[in-house]
């Protein structure tokens, strides 16, 4: 057994303890009387947990990816459903920031991908956005060019233009960047590959990631 395998075994038990103590969370917060003075301290541990969890997952498709132990499972899914889906699981976490987040689709606009990947995807561009929006955050999709793009906006300052910061999304682990690349790479169709852009976001003035997944 190769050390990654081992990491990767590693993580996965780490997850499962996360997800533990999430639950045990959760029964403590529902004994708090209403309006305790602790309720907001329970709930920033408990979105800091989440955010862990979230990492862990993100951690071991990059593993199977990058060691192509990944199988797609690619299907079509309504935009305005995916992403109300994704806006619900990390609502929480940008309350306890006081950050609006939002999503902007056409209604009927329908994608190929991988619902999986790009949850998580997703889940750790707005992770990342929190750390630096002033005020919101929004996640668009459309469709340019046979491609469905996806991307995370927000208010900050924007992605570095440094050397350094070149190939950083996550600044604490480095990694997701690499993620996003990967994911994004894993979404092939009639030749085309997909793949990911850093910009400014012409909206809210700050960092845009956008995902283009070929259609």
């Amino acid at each position: 057994m190769d050390i990654s395998t081992i990491l990767a075994s590693a993580i996965h038990e780490s997850k499962n303890q996360v997800g533990t103590l999430l639950y045990q969370l959760q029964g403590l917060k529902e004994t708090l009387p209403s309006n305790n003075a602790n309720e907001s301290k329970v709930t920033m541990i408990e979105e800091s947990l989440k955010k862990l969890n979230d990492e862990w997952v993100e951690y071991l498709y990059l593993y199977r990816l990058a060691s192509n132990g990944y199988e797609l499972h690619v299907d079509t899914f309504l935009l305005d459903e995916f992403l109300d889906d994704q806006v619900f699981a990390l609502l929480a976490s940008a309350n306890a920031k006081h950050l609006d987040l939002s999503y902007h689709c056409e209604k009927s606009l329908t994608g190929t991908f991988d619902e999986r990947l790009m949850t998580a995807v997703v889940g750790t561009a707005v992770y990342n956005a929190l750390r630096f929006a002033k005020s919101k955050i929004e996640i668009h999709a459309s469709i340019e060019k046979n491609f469905l793009v996806i991307s995370v906006e927000d208010d900050g300052q924007g992605f570095k233009a440094t050397p350094e910061d070149e190939d950083t999304l996550n600044s604490n682990t480095g990694l997701g960047l690499y993620f996003a690349q990967l994911s994004a790479n894993a979404h092939v169709c009639n030749e085309a590959e997909g793949y990911i852009k850093k910009e400014q976001s012409t909206s809210l003035g700050g960092a845009k990631l956008a995902i283009y997944l070929p259609q």
